[in-house]
């Protein structure tokens, strides 16, 4: 069994929804970033970074989202992360996109909007907000582009990389960020959080998010 400690904002989401699509077993320990249970020495001894998440597994310890998701599905020698190299390279080409690029200034308008506000971080900087949500529309502007040929992101099938991508995206939510105005990303996105495990990451986190 794999056993997943996290916290419920998108580092942690990019991997649960990775693990629910998989279908692996797998336990989820909440972690309280606002109590600073990160900061304890029983999480340090799992962790250099002091962040979450971190995967556990036969006894070791690994952290950082896109390695967590890519040696599960890796041990798990799901399809969803093809053994093909040029396959597996699409998939990764595009978790590395959503990391570097729209995923970056959704997540900065995230944490400025919802995460300092909560934290006791200061006020939200709406220069900031303003520069992520413009650099973000640019990038998913492409990915419409992408889509007005293609259902999937990668090798014509589902990845590992639609639900790390959904982690990302469903950051909208929170923020105010319109997808509408990317109307096949909304489609996708769509797609995306309908499935049932998206449901089922969900739930793992829910109870913690009153």
């Amino acid at each position: 069994m794999y056993r997943l400690h996290g916290f419920y904002t998108q580092n942690t989401m990019k991997t649960l929804y990775v693990l629910e699509e998989l279908g692996v077993d797998f336990e989820f320990v909440f972690v309280d970033l606002m109590k600073g249970e990160n900061r304890s020495d029983s999480f340090r001894a799992m962790t250099p970074v002091s962040k979450v998440p971190v995967l556990e597994h036969d006894g070791e310890f690994l952290f950082e989202s896109g390695a967590l998701c890519r040696y599960v599905a890796s041990i798990e020698k799901s399809a969803l992360f093809p053994a093909d190299k040029l396959q597996r390279a699409r998939v990764d080409q595009w978790m590395t996109f959503f990391t570097c690029h729209p995923g970056r200034w959704l997540t900065e308008m995230f944490f400025e909007k919802v995460i300092k506000p909560k934290a006791g971080l200061g006020e939200t900087n709406v220069v900031a907000c303003e520069k992520a949500e413009k650099f973000a529309h640019a990038q998913l502007k492409m990915l419409d582009r992408w889509f007005a040929y293609n259902s999937w992101l990668a090798n014509d099938a589902i990845s590992i990389a639609e639900p790390f991508a959904l982690a990302y995206l469903e950051q909208a939510h929170a923020t105010g960020f319109h997808l509408d105005h990317h109307p096949r990303v909304k489609a996708w996105f769509d797609r995306l959080e309908a499935r049932d495990s998206t449901a089922r990451a969900r739930a793992r986190v829910s109870p913690y998010m009153s």
